[in-house]
């Protein structure tokens, strides 16, 4: 099922799903981990998976994913040595963090964070399932996405939804007017 399904978008707040827009170099990862963080320092129950930030021993190319709920850490990619030309995308670390969304859901969660909406989900895999499951299930949501992929984002979601600029202060607002929408 796609988010852009009629039933389904006649029921949806646009303020329930929420995409950051970024570009390359921005730390839009730190921001979505820090927000998460804040959320959960305040009492409120946050599930999903995040991409962390690299830190200073994280190797080149190394994606981390972290479960929000368990705070279980997942490398993203697999490690295939110098000169492997294959997909570095690891199959069982992704079904890994679908899980971790799918057990947010389930758990009826404040808000549930899906790292990124990209090419994976643009071409009808990745956490696209679970992205509709979140939205179905009535869950505020927010994801990324990259300023190239807004048009695969606006297909998905039949339009619906907000982007926001990737800023903490945004967040916050966001955050504020999704609250105040579900009272």
């Amino acid at each position: 099922m796609s988010v852009a399904d009629p039933d389904l978008a006649a029921r949806i707040n646009a303020f329930d799903l929420a995409a950051l827009v970024y570009e390359d170099g921005i730390a839009i990862d730190r921001l979505m981990v820090d927000f998460a963080h804040t959320l959960t320092q305040a009492g409120r129950r946050v599930g999903g998976i995040a991409q962390l930030p690299p830190g200073p021993a994280t190797e080149p190319g190394q994606v981390d994913l972290i479960d929000l709920m368990s705070g279980e850490i997942r490398p993203l990619k697999q490690r295939l040595g110098p000169g492997a030309a294959s997909c570095t995308l690891d199959g069982g670390a992704l079904a890994a963090a679908s899980t971790g969304i799918r057990r947010a859901v389930a758990a009826r969660v404040d808000l549930v964070v899906i790292s990124k909406f990209s090419k994976q989900e643009i071409a009808g895999g990745g956490f696209r399932a679970e992205f509709a499951a979140a939205v179905e299930a009535g869950l505020p949501v927010l994801t990324s996405v990259k300023r190239s992929q807004i048009g695969g984002w606006l297909a998905f979601t039949g339009g619906l939804g907000t982007l926001l600029d990737g800023r903490m202060d945004i967040l916050a607002d966001w955050w504020a007017e999704t609250r105040r929408q579900r009272a």
